[in-house]
């Protein structure tokens, strides 16, 4: 997806190598689009991290709280100082995808290949090659 950066950056809030964007477990009421740095998807277990991703400048995380209003999935964190995301709360989403097609199916293309990864990556785990 294109962003006009220039237009966004009154939304943007800035984040520093390492923090916290959000936790798992946590209820969220915003998605976010990454307009510089990166952002690493990854979840805690007992033993150690698992980074399920990285999010690169014009992609977007955080969309299934939006959706589904359940407790986030995974941990995100920005991977790089000045990191700058725009967050999207859940009436702007609303606006969007009833409003802007591309956004939509971007957001659905997103989820399918989400799926799609997490999907391989068990059948993977399940029946080892």
């Amino acid at each position: 997806m294109a962003f006009d950066s220039v237009r966004l950056k009154k939304f943007m809030k800035i984040y520093g190598k390492s923090e916290v964007i959000f936790e798992e477990s946590s209820f969220g009421s915003e998605m976010y689009v990454v307009l510089s740095g990166g952002v690493k998807i990854y979840r805690v277990s007992a033993e150690d991290e698992i980074e399920h991703t990285i999010i690169k400048p014009g992609e977007f995380f955080g969309e299934m709280a939006l959706v589904d209003n359940a407790p986030r999935s995974a941990s995100a964190c920005a991977i790089e100082d000045d990191t700058g995301l725009v967050a999207v709360d859940k009436d702007k989403f609303l606006f969007l995808v009833s409003h802007q097609p591309t956004f939509a199916l971007a957001v659905m293309h997103s989820l399918c290949k989400r799926i799609r990864t997490l999907s391989e990556s068990d059948s993977t785990v399940v029946n080892p090659t």
